[in-house]
C-alpha cells in the first residue's frame, strides 16, 4: 500500500454504546423464578426482530408469577428510549400497592446498569436485581416469552414490514396475554390467572 501509494479509510463509528462498567447490583434470584403474588418479580429484556426492510427491536416487561406481559415497546432504535419507555409503562399500568417489594431482574446489558434507569427504580421503590455475567439462563423468563413470540408469530409471517411489525407484536401480545393457555398456570391465560389472584388479594 505504501509502495503504491495507497491508503486506507477507516469510517468513524456512529453510534457508541456505554462500556458495561463494574456495578455492585446482586442477583437477587438467583434463578428462582417462583413467587406467591403478582408483581413480585418481574423480568425485562430487549430482542430484534429482522423484517423485509430493516431491523426493530421489542423490549417486554414479564410478570414471573401470571406470565403475563407487564408492558412493551417497539422502536428502531435498540437505545436508553426504547427502555424506559417500557419501565415507565409498566409502573404507571400497575398501581404503587399492588407493586411493593416488587423485583426488576434483567441481564447486564447497559441500558440496565446506566444511572437513569437505576435512579427511576429506586423513585419507584422498585429493587433492582441483575443477572450474573453471560449467563443468559439467569433471566429465562422473558426469553422464554420471546422464544414463543418470535416461533409462534415472527416466524411465520410472509410479509413483515417495518411498518406492519408493531400491529402485529400488538395482535399476539394481546393473544399471549388474554387468550393462550399455559399449563403452569392452570390451563388459564396470563391475565385471566392474574386477575383470580388480585381478587383474593384485595378483596
Amino acid at each position: 500500500m505504501q509502495i503504491n501509494g495507497i491508503k486506507s479509510i477507516i469510517r468513524r463509528k456512529i453510534h457508541g454504546y456505554p462500556k458495561i462498567e463494574h456495578h455492585k447490583i446482586p442477583n437477587l434470584l438467583h434463578r428462582d423464578f417462583n413467587t406467591d403474588k403478582p408483581n413480585k418479580k418481574w423480568s425485562i429484556d430487549i430482542t430484534y426482530i429482522f423484517c423485509r426492510d430493516g431491523l426493530k427491536y421489542l423490549c417486554a416487561i414479564k410478570d414471573m408469577y401470571d406470565k403475563s406481559i407487564v408492558s412493551w415497546t417497539l422502536s428502531k432504535f435498540i437505545d436508553h428510549k426504547l427502555v424506559l419507555d417500557a419501565l415507565q409503562q409498566s409502573i404507571e399500568k400497575v398501581p404503587y400497592e399492588q407493586r411493593a417489594e416488587l423485583i426488576l431482574h434483567s441481564d447486564q446489558g447497559w441500558h440496565f446498569t446506566h444511572p437513569t434507569y437505576k435512579k427511576i427504580l429506586i423513585d419507584s421503590d422498585i429493587i433492582q436485581s441483575i443477572s450474573a455475567k453471560g449467563s443468559s439462563v439467569d433471566n429465562a423468563p422473558i426469553e422464554s416469552f420471546f422464544s414463543a413470540f418470535k416461533t409462534e408469530c415472527i416466524y411465520l409471517q410472509d410479509n413483515l414490514y417495518t411498518k406492519n411489525v408493531e400491529f402485529i407484536v400488538s395482535e399476539y401480545i394481546y393473544y399471549y396475554n388474554n387468550i393462550r393457555l399455559q399449563e403452569k398456570i392452570k390451563e388459564l391465560a396470563p391475565l385471566h390467572f392474574r386477575e383470580q389472584a388480585l381478587v383474593s388479594l384485595f378483596y
